[in-house]
C-alpha cells in the first residue's frame, strides 16, 4: 500500500489550501493513499487535475468536521468532552486527517470494510482501528463509543440491512451518545422515479468500483422510514432529529441519542455560504477579471464579503450586488436571487503562476472556498469551458431580464392608460366645479347686491324713522303747551262738569 505524497513546499496550491482549511497547518496529515475512492472519484471530475481534486478532497474533509463540531458542541460542549468517537465507514480518512486535530489520536476508533483503508489509517494517523464486515451480524465489537458516525453509509444500504446496520450502531452507543449518519433523502431522487410506500428506494449503481452494488448501491428514504427504524432499533426510548441537507447541504443528517441534556432546538445548525466562478479573463488592459454568483441560504444569513487572495494575501474584495436568476432557480430560492458578483484585479497585483484564493464569508463567520487554484489553472478552465457558458447564461439573463422589462412596460402602458382615464375624469370633474364655482360665483354676486339693496333700503327706513320720531317729539311738545294753556284748563273744567251733570261727550 502507498501513499501520494504531496510536498508542501513544492505545491503552492495545496500548501495555500492547507492553510486555509486545517486548525494547526504545519501537523496537518495531508497525505493520501493510491487507493482512496473519494480521492479518485474527484479527480475523475476534473479531468485528471490532481490540485483541484486535492481541493475538493480537503474541502469537503473540513466541511464534514464544522457539521460534526456543531453537533458535538450541542451535545457535550466540545471534542474534549468526548472521551471515544467511532468514525463507522470511514473510508481513507479524508474527514479523520481533520478530526485528529480536534481529538487525541488514542480516543478516535475507526472501522470500515477495507483493510487497507483502516490499515492506511491506523499507521498514518494513528488512530484505533476496526475492519468491519459484509454482514451486520457479523461485526461483533465489545466496547461502546461516545459519539458514532456514520457519513455516506445509510446512504447506500438496501432495506435488508439498513436496519441491521442501524440496530448495530445504536446498541454501540454509551447511554449519554450520540449517533450521527446520513441519508439521501426522498427529495433527491429523479422527479419521474415513484417512492415506494415503505418509504425506502433502492438503485444498484454507486462511486465504489470494487463493492457488490446490490449490497452497496444507492438509497433514497422518507423521513418517516428513518424516524420508524429508530423508534424500532431503540424500542421507542431514543429521540431523534433531523437536520435537512446537513451534510454538505446534500445529504440530510440523524441524530440520535437516548438522553437530551439540552433541547434541540438550541442546536442552531449552520451551513456554509456557496458560491462559484463563472468568469476569469485578462482584459485588454491586463487586469484581471473574476465574475461568479455567492449565496447563504441559512434563515437569516447573507454574503458579508466576497474575498479575494493572492498567495494567501488580500488583495481584493466585493459583494454580491446583481441579480442571478439562474442561481436562485438552481436553489429554487429566492434568497439566492441577488447573487451575482464581480471585481478587477490590477495587473501588477497578480500573475499566472500565483495562486488565487477566492472564498466566500457569510454573516455568521462560516467560510466556504469558492476557488484555490493557480490563476492561469483558473483561467485556462474558465477561458475554455465557461466563457461561453457565461456568455450564454447572459444571454439568458439578458433575455429574462427583457421578458421582465417587457412585462414592466405592459404593466406601466395599462397604469398610464388608467392614469389617463382617470386624468380624465378628474378634468371632467375639475370642469363641473369650475362651473359649479362660476354659478356660485354669480349667486354670490346677486345676494350681495340683494345685500346692498336691503341695506339701502333699511337706511330709507331709519331715515324715515327718526323723520316720524321727530315729528312725534314735535307732537308731543305742542300737545303739552296746549294741555297747559288756559284754553284747555277750561276745556278740561267744562267737560267735568258735564260728566258730574251726566251729559255725555267730550
Amino acid at each position: 500500500m502507498s501513499e501520494i505524497d504531496f510536498n508542501l513546499v513544492g505545491n503552492p496550491v495545496i500548501k495555500t489550501i492547507i492553510r486555509e482549511q486545517a486548525k494547526f497547518p504545519e501537523d496537518f496529515k495531508q497525505n493520501i493513499c493510491e487507493d482512496d475512492e473519494m480521492y479518485l472519484f474527484a479527480l475523475s471530475n476534473v479531468k485528471d487535475d490532481r490540485d483541484r481534486a486535492l481541493v475538493r478532497y480537503y474541502s469537503l474533509g473540513r466541511r464534514i468536521l464544522d457539521t460534526v463540531k456543531q453537533v458535538v458542541a450541542w451535545h457535550f460542549g466540545s471534542f474534549d468532552k468526548v472521551p471515544s468517537f467511532l468514525d463507522f465507514a470511514c473510508g481513507y480518512g479524508r474527514f479523520t486527517r481533520f478530526l485528529i486535530q480536534e481529538i487525541e489520536p488514542e480516543r478516535i476508533w475507526v472501522s470500515d470494510i477495507y483493510a487497507n483503508a483502516v490499515k492506511f489509517q491506523t499507521e498514518y494517523f494513528g488512530v484505533n482501528g476496526i475492519v468491519s464486515t459484509g454482514k451486520p451480524e457479523n461485526y461483533l465489537i465489545e466496547r461502546k463509543f461516545d459519539c458514532i458516525l456514520a457519513n455516506s453509509f445509510f446512504s447506500h444500504m438496501p432495506e435488508k440491512t439498513f436496519t441491521s446496520w442501524l440496530q448495530n450502531l445504536y446498541d454501540l452507543l454509551t447511554p449519554q451518545g450520540i449517533l450521527m449518519f446520513s441519508v439521501h433523502d426522498e427529495c433527491l431522487r429523479a422527479a419521474h422515479v415513484e417512492m415506494p410506500a415503505n418509504g425506502i428506494l433502492f438503485s444498484p449503481l454507486s462511486e465504489s468500483q470494487s463493492l457488490d452494488k446490490e449490497e452497496y448501491g444507492t438509497t433514497y428514504v422518507t423521513q418517516k422510514f428513518v424516524r420508524d427504524k429508530v423508534a424500532q432499533v431503540s424500542g421507542g426510548k431514543a429521540f431523534v432529529h433531523r437536520i435537512e441537507k446537513g451534510i454538505c447541504r446534500f445529504q440530510d443528517l440523524y441524530l440520535v441519542t437516548n438522553e437530551v441534556a439540552r433541547d434541540f432546538s438550541e442546536l442552531k445548525f449552520k451551513h456554509h455560504p456557496e458560491g462559484y466562478i463563472d468568469v476569469a479573463a485578462f482584459t485588454n488592459n491586463e487586469n484581471l477579471y473574476l465574475e461568479g454568483w455567492a449565496t447563504d441560504l441559512n434563515v437569516g444569513g447573507k454574503i458579508e464579503e466576497v474575498q479575494v487572495l493572492v498567495n494567501g494575501q488580500l488583495v481584493q474584495r466585493c459583494e454580491p450586488f446583481y441579480d442571478r436568476p439562474d442561481v436562485a432557480g438552481h436553489f429554487e430560492n429566492e434568497i439566492a436571487l441577488q447573487s451575482g458578483w464581480n471585481c478587477f484585479l490590477p495587473k501588477n497585483s497578480v500573475g499566472a503562476q500565483d495562486v488565487l484564493t477566492v472564498k466566500a464569508i457569510n454573516n455568521f463567520g462560516w467560510e466556504w472556498i469558492v476557488e484555490n487554484c493557480t490563476v492561469e489553472s483558473l483561467l485556462g478552465e474558465r477561458e475554455s469551458q465557461y466563457l461561453l457558458g457565461s456568455t450564454q447564461t447572459k444571454l439568458k439573463l439578458i433575455e429574462t431580464k427583457l421578458a421582465e422589462a417587457q412585462t414592466k412596460l405592459e404593466l406601466s402602458e395599462n397604469k398610464l392608460m388608467i392614469a389617463d382615464s382617470k386624468l380624465e375624469e378628474s378634468q371632467n370633474k375639475l370642469q363641473e366645479t369650475q362651473n359649479q364655482l362660476i354659478s356660485t360665483q354669480s349667486q354670490l354676486e346677486q345676494t350681495q347686491n340683494q345685500l346692498i339693496s336691503a341695506q339701502m333700503q333699511l337706511e330709507q327706513t331709519q331715515n324715515q324713522l327718526s323723520d316720524v320720531k321727530q315729528e312725534l317729539n314735535k307732537s308731543q311738545i305742542r300737545v303739552l303747551a296746549m294741555e297747559s294753556s288756559k284754553f284747555w284748563k277750561i276745556r278740561s273744567a267744562w267737560f267735568q262738569v258735564r260728566r258730574s251733570l251726566g251729559l255725555a261727550g267730550e
